[in-house]
């Protein structure tokens, strides 16, 4: 039996193509024949390849494996290759401890079924300065841990590659397979891909990777040039000049054709996602955020950009010069100078006849961005389902030969001056979209065209089916900083106060000065940011400042160690206009963990020095904003208690009693999937808080129990049936919220938009 079995194993070792392990010591210039399996004496080896020969040869072999476990291997002068792989195949490279000091550790041509697993090559050829060129080719490779020509059918998984230039780079390869590698921190890219195809790419960190000498230098966690149907998903791409570079220039008739999903791309200096001249290309549930650019795609065409995260870039969410046919849907898009900017500049040589046309914009959700949409030469444009809210400068802004455009089925929220710009000669037609509020005055009031200027082209917005009337906010509240009030923080040059991690403009009920509540803004980066004050979401403001003297707010912060370094406020109309008031930015470093009361003369004074900008008096004035700016760090702003003069002057005491008309508010609102709610009680007792279709019938009891007086906020989320409802919730917009308390009751408008 014995002898039986000692045959089968013979035949398995026969069969596999694998002799019995060897233990051997690694040697210079060592060749290493087929069918070898070495596990190398553990040491701390010190080889030099001045000559690029390779320490470890294998040249035309196949069924190999060398284990380097426990084996640490010092090239010394940054040159040539520790291992060193030509016209072979079936070879396992695993288990080195450390490969440094080489050119790169691992150098592979002309060879296919590759692995390489569970090594740490780091700490070779290391560049911190100057521009790469990404068009050169394999001959002018910049080092670091694995390079592959001309070779395919390779995995490379489980393995350490940082601090080097490039982690893997691979010129002319195929059916390549990398996951789960830690390529981080190298200083051009994480994965380099030339004319490299049909590869998988996934859960890799590849973050980090830039030139800190030469911010960004065209380096990128994962470059693709010239490289068309791979999959790149689930990767860490962030804190990198790029997230991804894709460049297809005067090969872009060749179909792309990768797909980009789940990948974390923000945080860039550069660009979250790069892709220039090229086609087919599918990106979808990206993380694109706080980066210059979420997206910029020019030249690029036929390209789908789908349900991907894209808020708080420093310039453009999505910019695209001269692209067409491509998609962009069900995205969300938050507090960019431009959500979405399309234009047809000047031609470059070879593309002269590729115009800015034909875009299909749907069902995205645009929300605070200075401008949503920015239309420039840009032509037939589909744009239907889509949510506009609070816009500063404009929803939809159009200029030079932007027309035959489909503007329908949209919703339009409360913007700060326009839903329309159009500074265009050619008509606009946007006809069945909703407004909020809906008053055709105001929304005539909220569009610029032919009526501003006889230049202009109109924008037609009809049929227009009467709704009801907004109300009007004729006299600022005397405490604007109180919900049911609307605040947004706007990009003016850098970060809006948003993170990856959810909406950073709320209403804090524990730390506050008066009231029910201060308006916090929460920042990771801190360049000009605009903290923007507009009334509940059914209400305009329309106020006359001809009888008012002083802006009152109380301000607190938390301050980086460098403090702030700009500071204004902005009491301004809806057609432009603005009254601007600098001050001294010590006022917020003042203000660190403590509250300061400001007084802002509307005349100017006190410290605030007044301009003028645009057509602006004291009539018809609708927002107020607090501008900091904080060298491009992150910080925390509190403010409270902010009024004009002649409201009651601002006392100060944390525990003043709210009035029963703030004392039950929801926000935000209008809401797209839930809404959180709070109520205060100044008397102990059963308390009822019910939701109603507008019809009247009960939708869900959300509270029926004894509280004690105090503050409470509950999450509302409509989709769910409540079990003390056994009604289906209406597909109507507005539900109406009911709260029964021991000394008052009071209904509010839940506005749900879909």
């Amino acid at each position: 039996m014995r002898t039986l079995a000692f045959s089968f194993l013979a035949l398995f070792l026969v069969m596999t193509g694998l002799h019995a392990q060897t233990r051997i010591p690694i040697t210079n210039n060592m060749q290493i024949n087929s069918y070898s399996n070495i596990k190398f004496i553990p040491n701390n080896y010190v080889f030099s390849d001045p000559d690029s020969n390779g320490v470890i040869q294998i040249n035309g072999q196949h069924n190999i494996v060398l284990d380097g476990d426990s084996c640490r291997v010092n090239g010394q002068i940054f040159k040539g290759y520790m291992i060193k792989i030509n016209n072979s195949h079936n070879i396992i490279i695993k288990n080195f401890d450390s490969v440094f000091s080489y050119k790169y550790a691992v150098y592979i041509t002309n060879s296919d079924h590759i692995t390489i697993d569970s090594n740490t090559f780091c700490h070779n050829k290391v560049d911190s300065a100057g521009w790469i060129d990404v068009w050169a080719d394999y001959t002018k490779a910049l080092g670091g841990g694995v390079m592959l020509y001309q070779s395919r059918a390779v995995h490379i998984h489980n393995n350490i590659m940082n601090m080097q230039n490039d982690g893997v780079a691979l010129y002319h390869c195929d059916s390549i397979k990398i996951h789960d590698n830690d390529f981080s921190w190298n200083t051009s890219y994480g994965i380099r891909m030339f004319w490299t195809d049909t590869c998988h790419i996934y859960q890799n960190n590849c973050s980090h990777v830039n030139r800190p000498r030469t911010d960004p230098s065209d380096c990128a966690a994962l470059l693709l040039i010239i490289s068309n149907n791979n999959t790149v998903t689930n990767n860490d791409l962030s804190w990198s000049g790029d997230g991804v570079f894709l460049g297809q220039y005067q090969h872009s008739t060749t179909p792309n054709n990768n797909y980009f999903a789940y990948n974390e791309c923000s945080y860039s200096p550069h660009n979250a996602i790069e892709a220039t001249f090229a086609s087919g290309n599918v990106y979808k549930h990206n993380l694109c955020n706080y980066s210059s650019y979420g997206l910029w795609l020019g030249y690029s065409f036929q390209s789908v950009i789908d349900s991907n995260e894209i808020n708080g870039n420093t310039t453009d969410g999505i910019a695209i010069d001269r692209g067409f046919s491509n998609q962009i849907t069900n995205n969300t898009i938050r507090n960019n100078p431009r959500g979405i900017a399309l234009w047809e500049g000047s031609p470059i040589t070879g593309y002269t006849t590729q115009y800015s046309k034909d875009y299909d914009i749907h069902s995205n959700i645009f929300d605070g961005n200075t401008l949503a949409v920015s239309l420039s030469k840009t032509e037939h444009t589909h744009m239907t389902g889509n949510i506009y809210n609070y816009s500063q400068s404009a929803s939809l802004y159009f200029d030079g030969q932007s027309n035959l455009d489909t503007i329908t089925g949209n919703t339009f929220i409360s913007p700060t001056v326009y839903h329309f710009q159009n500074t265009s000669s050619y008509n606009i037609y946007a006809p069945d979209n909703l407004f909020i509020p809906s008053d055709s005055l105001m929304i005539l009031h909220k569009v610029y065209d032919k009526h501003n200027n006889s230049s202009l082209g109109q924008v037609q917005w009809w049929p227009y089916t009467q709704g009801e009337q907004p109300a009007i906010q004729s006299n600022p509240p005397c405490d604007m900083a109180e919900p049911p009030s609307v605040w947004y923080a706007y990009p003016e040059t850098g970060y809006p106060a948003t993170n990856r991690f959810g909406d950073s403009v709320y209403f804090d009920t524990a730390v506050k000065k008066v009231g029910m509540a201060s308006v916090k803004m929460v920042t990771s980066r801190g360049w000009d940011l605009a903290l923007n004050y507009r009334p509940s979401a059914d209400s305009v403001s329309n106020w006359g400042l001809t009888s008012s003297d002083t802006l009152y707010f109380w301000v607190r912060t938390i301050k980086n160690p460098f403090g702030f370094q700009y500071f204004s406020v902005r009491i301004g109309n809806s057609k432009g206009g603005y009254f601007k008031y600098t001050a001294s930015p010590g006022l917020l470093n003042s203000a660190n963990l403590n509250w300061k009361l400001l007084k802002c003369p509307v005349s100017g004074g006190n410290g605030f020095s007044r301009t003028i900008v645009g057509n602006m008096n004291y009539d018809s004035v609708n927002y107020v904003e607090i501008h900091a700016d904080c060298w491009d760090y992150g910080f925390t702003l509190w403010a409270d208690g902010v009024q004009f003069s002649p409201c009651s002057p601002i006392t100060g005491i944390s525990n003043e009693k709210s009035s029963a008309e703030n004392r039950l508010i929801n926000y935000p609102n209008p809401f797209t999937d839930q809404t959180t709610i709070a109520y205060e009680l100044q008397t102990p007792g059963k308390v009822k808080l019910e939701v109603f279709s507008i019809e009247g019938t009960l939708i869900a009891t959300l509270v029926h129990r004894y509280q004690q007086s105090g503050i409470y906020e509950i999450t509302y989320d409509p989709s769910i049936l409540h079990p003390a409802s056994c009604i289906p919730h209406p597909a109507s917009r507005i539900l109406l919220l009911r709260l029964t308390a021991p000394d008052f009751t009071k209904t509010i408008r839940l506005i749900q938009v879909k």
